[in-house]
């Protein structure tokens, strides 16, 4: 799955930070295809780990990104009373057996602290292949050694990279919000661009007229998926040539809240839509051209879920928001709640088989890393050094 999309929550809640702001939501997801287990392949776990201190203990993992099924990096910090957590990195080779510590980018936090502003935040990472990665949040920082050397890539204006996507023949793509007075609100627009992977020359591309909005992106091989959230108009491009050329796709999410892509092949493509007071999942089966969602899922995730997909009918809705993880294997019609995975807050699958859930506890706020290589039937605990 070398141009498979990366794993990483994205939850936007466009609402909540104003269109015209220099203020940047919050991450967006992306899974990948095939089979579904019958609708009685729920998920087991193997009894909880003993209880954490009061304060995480360790290495808190909050994302991750794979190039196969083995092959990952997980990205987190350990706790720090400053608020101010500086990044850590862990690289597995072996399905998480064995973890090496790489370094990380320096001068940036994991965590922001409102008490105490101070470090850019960073909140998420990807690697489109074994050299090539990014950690990126309030600023973007690229590795073009697989981790031994991390380079901030200071384009003109950024003040914020809230989603980065790779997809084939050695392409990247992001969205970017750029200020012409960082201090203010005044000038600043999102854009979304295109880069080389080995490369941190990044031009903007989109469709034609260059739609206004916050874009929201979805990638899947040489397939681009894009909707705008502009405050007014749907809004919604699909790209089969990486961006060269454009055609109007249907938007179901509105264009003054929120939402999130999840592709799984060229033409499977979940979204999750913010709604106001909560959000539903929506299905297109023909690429993008219309999307579906359940008449009985009304109210039952938060604004900031989204879905987590396997297949056209086996998907997740990981709600950080009412802290749940829910399962639909009929396409969305019927969705169940996993309450052995509560206070679900991360997921993701590299293929129709491997995935992954980070959940926090409730009572301690320790972060849990979980693995599945079965579709989500049974869950195994990863211990990150």
């Amino acid at each position: 799955m070398a141009h498979r999309k990366a794993i990483a929550l994205i939850a936007t809640t466009v609402a909540a930070m104003g269109l015209g702001a220099c203020a940047s939501p919050a991450p967006h997801p992306s899974p990948s295809p095939r089979a579904s287990p019958t609708p009685s392949a729920l998920l087991t776990l193997p009894p909880s780990p003993s209880p954490t201190p009061s304060v995480p203990a360790g290495f808190q993992p909050e994302a991750l990104s794979a190039i196969s099924d083995t092959d990952f990096w997980v990205l987190g910090s350990t706790f720090c009373a400053s608020g101010q957590c500086p990044p850590e990195i862990f690289h597995t080779i072996d399905a998480g057996r064995v973890f090496q510590r790489i370094p990380a980018p320096p001068t940036v936090s994991l965590d922001g602290n409102a008490t105490a502003p101070g470090l850019p935040v960073v909140f998420d990472l990807r690697f489109a292949d074994s050299s090539d990665g990014w950690v990126f949040g309030d600023q973007l920082w690229a590795t073009h050694d697989g981790g031994s050397r991390w380079t901030q890539v200071d384009a003109l204006g950024i003040v914020s990279v809230p989603q980065l996507e790779p997809g084939a023949d050695g392409y990247v793509y992001a969205v970017f919000e750029r200020c012409t007075v960082p201090s203010t609100a005044t000038g600043c627009s999102f854009r979304m661009e295109r880069s080389r992977a080995g490369s941190d020359i990044w031009s903007v591309i989109g469709p034609p007229g260059d739609p206004a909005g916050l874009p929201v992106i979805g990638v899947h091989g040489n397939t681009v998926w894009v909707m705008y959230f502009n405050g007014s108009t749907r809004a919604a491009w699909i790209s089969h040539d990486e961006g060269a050329l454009w055609s109007r796709g249907s938007m179901p999410c509105y264009p003054d809240l929120g939402g999130s892509f999840d592709p799984v092949s060229v033409s499977v493509i979940w979204a999750f839509c913010a709604t106001g007071n909560f959000g539903d999942p929506w299905l297109s089966t023909n690429g993008g051209q219309s999307f579906t969602t359940s008449p009985t899922y009304t109210g039952e995730s938060s604004n900031g879920a989204v879905v987590v997909a396997v297949s056209a009918e086996h998907a997740f809705i990981v709600d950080p928001g009412e802290a749940t993880l829910r399962v639909t294997t009929d396409g969305g019609r019927t969705f169940q709640e996993v309450p052995q995975m509560a206070g679900a807050a991360w997921g993701g699958f590299t293929d129709s088989q491997v995935g992954y859930m980070i959940t926090r506890d409730p009572t301690t706020s320790a972060m849990r890393l979980w693995r599945t290589t079965d579709a989500g039937t049974a869950w195994t605990l990863v211990r990150v050094p």
